[in-house]
């Protein structure tokens, strides 16, 4: 399985869209909030896409490197996943998820325990509420 997805096509009022990953391996797709100040286009991944509650209804088609189209759906039916396409699918994620790891330092801050002099900040004796 050495293919990779190159594009993602949708039927859509009663035409094919083609939906290509930006640099991220994401998709630019509508956003279905209705929340007030919501973006009008949010970017989401290819399983997302996929199983997005409106998107899945209108045949999601992958596009192959080669050339080669292969429905996600059997029969464009969403109760029937493809197992290639859905292999196709993690892999693209997987791939750009790599691309985009971000290690994030630890600060451990350890305060001395003896040998130094503490400034005087005239805490309180009592207990603490």
């Amino acid at each position: 399985m050495g293919a990779n997805v190159v594009s993602i096509s949708i039927y859509c009022k009663n035409q094919r869209v083609k939906l290509s990953p930006d640099s991220e391996g994401k998709f630019l797709i509508p956003n279905l909030s209705t929340a007030s100040g919501a973006a009008p286009l949010i970017k989401v991944t290819a399983k997302q896409l996929i199983y997005n509650k409106k998107i899945k209804y209108m045949d999601p088609v992958l596009t192959l490197d080669d050339g080669t189209k292969l429905r996600v759906f059997q029969g464009g039916d969403p109760t029937g996943l493809l197992t290639r396409a859905i292999s196709l699918i993690e892999k693209h994620d997987k791939k750009f998820n790599k691309q985009k790891k971000v290690f994030k330092k630890k600060m451990i801050v350890d305060l001395p325990t003896r040998g130094y002099d503490y400034p005087d900040w005239n805490w309180p004796d009592e207990e603490w509420d």
